[in-house]
Parts: structure tokens; sequence; C-alpha cells
């Protein structure tokens, strides 16, 4: 089967991590693009799901997510895109003959509800997890589930998600003084999109089916980023703790099962990449 009869279908093809798994894929596949806008497929709102995708394609990536988790509206939104939409996609995966569905999920399906991070989004994800194995395992399609930990590179989409860690860069790089709440300073499982463009790339050339979490293999402590970047830019670290307040961050168990079946494991340092940041502020 040469390239131009094997078609992957990116769901979200304008998202941080379509962006990163296009140029892995080109070589070996016809890529699809759908999403809101910008795409090869935009999708209209009023049509049927079904009028508007390929008659076939025989990987679908869906990388697509909303974030919103404040208002009333953001949090229809954000139960809506992730979970309604997601069903209405499986429903149509059968006709299109699809050989490997591969959702991209969050490390924040593991969210305790005592977690300050706790939200509308991993909830919405959590049901759609749900909605994929219910009605994948009904139709008999493989499907794998990723669930990578919080994701950041130099591309200007992560700010939204991690300001902390982009505000850590930015004060930091400046020589100006950082506070960091508790007696540590909070950590976070920082993995950056190379690493995880890499993974799903294997996950389909190897057909890795199952749920997975990614995860880097040590937490990364908000000190440890502040002193890299002080390092980085040959600034004195000036970092003051503020100890009355609860660390922010949260960690999460490494589980290397992913990495065992694809053989690869995470190789962009925490500091590789804050310095890949650096270069773009």
């Amino acid at each position: 089967m040469d390239k131009k009869t094997r078609k992957i279908l990116l769901i979200g093809g304008n998202s941080s991590v379509s962006r990163y798994v296009m140029p892995l894929f080109s070589n070996d596949y016809e890529i699809i693009t759908v999403g809101r806008r910008d795409c090869d497929i935009n999708l209209n709102p009023n049509k049927s799901l079904a009028d508007q995708l390929p008659y076939h394609a025989d990987v679908v990536i869906h990388t697509a997510a909303a974030f919103g988790r404040e208002t009333d509206d953001e949090i229809y939104e954000t139960e809506k895109y992730n979970v309604l939409d997601t069903m209405e996609l499986c429903f149509h995966l059968k006709r299109m003959n699809v050989k490997h569905f591969l959702f991209i999920s969050s490390i924040f399906v593991h969210l305790q509800e005592t977690s300050p991070l706790y939200s509308i989004y991993n909830i919405s994800k959590q049901h759609a997890e749900e909605v994929i194995n219910y009605c994948l395992e009904r139709d008999g399609i493989p499907f794998t589930i990723l669930r990578p930990s919080q994701l950041y590179g130099k591309d200007p989409s992560f700010i939204k998600h991690h300001p902390f860690l982009y505000q850590i860069v930015e004060t930091a790089s400046k020589g100006e003084k950082l506070y960091l709440f508790g007696i540590h300073g909070g950590r976070a499982n920082y993995l950056h999109i190379k690493d995880f463009a890499e993974v799903i790339y294997r996950v389909v050339k190897k057909r890795v089916f199952g749920v997975y979490d990614c995860v880097t293999k040590t937490p990364n402590t908000y000190l440890e980023i502040a002193r890299s970047v002080y390092e980085l830019t040959n600034n004195p670290v000036n970092i003051e703790f503020v100890k009355d307040k609860k660390e922010s961050g949260q960690g999460f168990p490494f589980d290397d099962t992913i990495y065992k079946k694809i053989d690869y494991y995470p190789e962009m340092s925490i500091k590789d990449g804050l310095l890949e940041i650096l270069n773009i502020i």
C-alpha cells in the first residue's frame, strides 16, 4: 500500500499536537486535517458530521479539545466539544473503515476532587474515555488513548495552558525576583511536545492499542526550573519562598508501559526545553 492510499485524519488540525505530528507522518501518509478553521475540512456546526468527513481513513487521530472551565457557557462548551462531539465522531468511524483510532486525553483524568486543578476539563476527558471505550468496543474498532502530562514547548499556544511555567521563564530570564509557594515551591510533570509527538508516531506505526499514561520519569520542581532559567540567562538566582502559601502544581506517578511497547523514552530534558523557549521570548 503506497502513501496515496494510506490516510490519516487529524481531528483538531490546528492544535499544537497536530502541528508537531504532521511532519512525522508526511512521508508515509496522506494527511487530512479537520477543524473549525484553516484546515483541509472546516467543519460546519450546522451540518451533519457524516456529510463532512471523507468516506475512508486508515487512522484517525483526535487531538482537539476545549479547555474552558469558568463560566456556564465555557463549562457547557467543554463538555459538548470533548464528549458529545467525540461520541458523534465514534459513530462514524466504522463507516469510514478506520483501522486505528487514537485519542489524546490527559493525565488529569487521575485528579481527585480535592485537587485545586480539578475542573470540567478533566471531568470531560474522563467522560470522553468512557464513551470511546463503550462505542468502539461495541463496533470492534481498535483504539488507543494516550494521557500526556503537561505538554510544553516553544509554540506560543502552550502559554495559555501553563501560564505559571512561562511566567517563571520570563521572570527569571530578566533576573527579577521570583516568588514560589510553600517550602519547596511546588512541582509539575512537563513533557516536551517533541517527545509526545514521537510517541504518537510510534504508537501508530507499531499499532499499539490500549490506554496509557505518558509522563516523564521525574517530576519537575518549580525551583529546579527557575534555577535553570537563571543559569541559562547568566542571572544570579533570586528566589523567595512564600511559606504560608500552599505549594502549586502536582506530580503524577511514572509508568513506562507505553515507552517499553514503542521502544522510546522521552529524550528532551527540562533544561533543553527551557533553552528552546528562551530563544523565542
